[in-house]
C-alpha cells in the first residue's frame, strides 16, 4: 500500500492507494465470459480477429488468426457454459463449453491481468 498526500484548503490528508491490481486477486466478473464469446464468434467466421487485437497476447492473436473461422455457420455460437478458475492472484483460466447449431465445442482461455485490463495469453480449441 502507497500512501498520498492531497492539499486542501484546510491543510494536507493522507489518504490509502489500493496496492498494484498485478498484485492482488482481480475479479474477473462479467468481462472474461464476454470475451469468451467474443473468441468463439471468430472461430464461427462471425466476427473479425482485429477486432479482439487490443484484448490478446500476440501468440493468442496469431493462434486465433491460424482458428478463424474454422466453425463456419449461419447460426451466432452461444456460450452455454462457463467456469472461471483463479490458480493466482491476476490470472484467470477461463473454459467453456460453446454450441455451434447442434455441436457443442470446448473452449479454453488463459488470461492475465495487466496493464489495467484482461489479456487472452492462450487460446484452446479442438481445431490445431
Amino acid at each position: 500500500m502507497t500512501i498520498a498526500t492531497d492539499d486542501h484548503r484546510r491543510g494536507r490528508r493522507e489518504r490509502r492507494l489500493p496496492a498494484c491490481p498485478s498484485r492482488r486477486r482481480v475479479r474477473p466478473g462479467r468481462a472474461l465470459p464476454l470475451l469468451a464469446q467474443l473468441v468463439a464468434e471468430v472461430l464461427a467466421g462471425q466476427r473479425s480477429p482485429r477486432q479482439l487485437r487490443p484484448c490478446l497476447s500476440e501468440s493468442a492473436y496469431r493462434s486465433l488468426l491460424l482458428r478463424a473461422g474454422c466453425y463456419t455457420m449461419r447460426q451466432r455460437p452461444r456460450l452455454r457454459m462457463v467456469v472461471l478458475d483463479g490458480p493466482e492472484p491476476g490470472v484467470a483460466e477461463v473454459s467453456g463449453v460453446v454450441a455451434y447449431g447442434e455441436r457443442h465445442r470446448a473452449l479454453a482461455l488463459r488470461v492475465v491481468y495487466a496493464e489495467y485490463r484482461w489479456v487472452c495469453t492462450h487460446i484452446e480449441t479442438d481445431v490445431r
